[in-house]
C-alpha cells in the first residue's frame, strides 16, 4: 500500500538514514578486530557526517513549496529495518564486506530518490529530487573508488 509523504519527509528520511549509517560503522567498529575494517570503517564514520550534512544544506535550499509537495510513494524496506538488516548481515565485518556495507547504503539511497522522482509531476520537485539523487550517485562513486584504493593497502 502507498502512502503520502512530502518531498520534506523523503529528505528527512535520507538525514536519518545517514545518521543510522554513521552509528551502524560505529558499532560495527567497536565489533571488528580486523584492522583493514577499522581504517575502511574509521571512513565510513567521517563520510556518512559528511553526507548527513550535505544532504542536510541541500535540504535547507529548498523552497516550502518543493518540500511541502505530496508523493505517492512507499519504501521497498523502511530505513530503520534496512540498517538493521545490515547490521545483523555483517555482525563482524571483512574489509570486503564493509565496502560492500557502503555501496549498499548508497544505492539504497539512490533508489529512494529515484523512486520518489517517478511519483511525482511538479517540476521544481523533480529537480530537486534530482538534485539529491545526483549528490548520492556521486558520492556513491567517490565512495566506490576511495574504498577501491583503501582496500588495496
Amino acid at each position: 500500500m502507498k502512502s503520502f509523504e512530502t518531498v520534506g519527509d523523503i529528505v528527512d528520511n535520507a538525514i536519518a538514514i545517514h545518521r543510522g549509517a554513521e552509528q551502524l560503522f560505529r558499532g560495527l567498529r567497536a565489533q571488528t578486530a580486523d584492522t583493514r575494517a577499522q581504517m575502511l570503517l574509521d571512513y565510513m564514520i567521517k563520510h556518512e557526517q559528511q553526507m548527513e550534512t550535505s544532504v542536510h544544506n541541500l535540504r535547507r535550499s529548498g523552497s516550502q513549496g518543493v518540500l511541502g509537495t505530496y508523493i505517492q510513494y512507499t519504501l521497498e524496506e523502511a530505513p530503520g529495518a534496512y540498517l538493521a538488516s545490515l547490521s545483523e548481515s555483517f555482525p563482524d565485518p571483512t574489509a570486503d564486506q564493509v565496502c560492500d556495507i557502503g555501496l549498499r547504503l548508497d544505492g539504497y539511497l539512490v533508489e529512494l530518490f529515484e523512486g520518489a522522482r517517478k511519483e511525482i509531476d511538479a517540476p521544481k520537485a523533480m529537480d530537486f529530487l534530482q538534485d539529491l539523487m545526483d549528490l548520492e550517485a556521486l558520492e556513491r562513486r567517490k565512495l566506490s573508488q576511495t574504498l577501491n584504493s583503501l582496500h588495496d593497502l
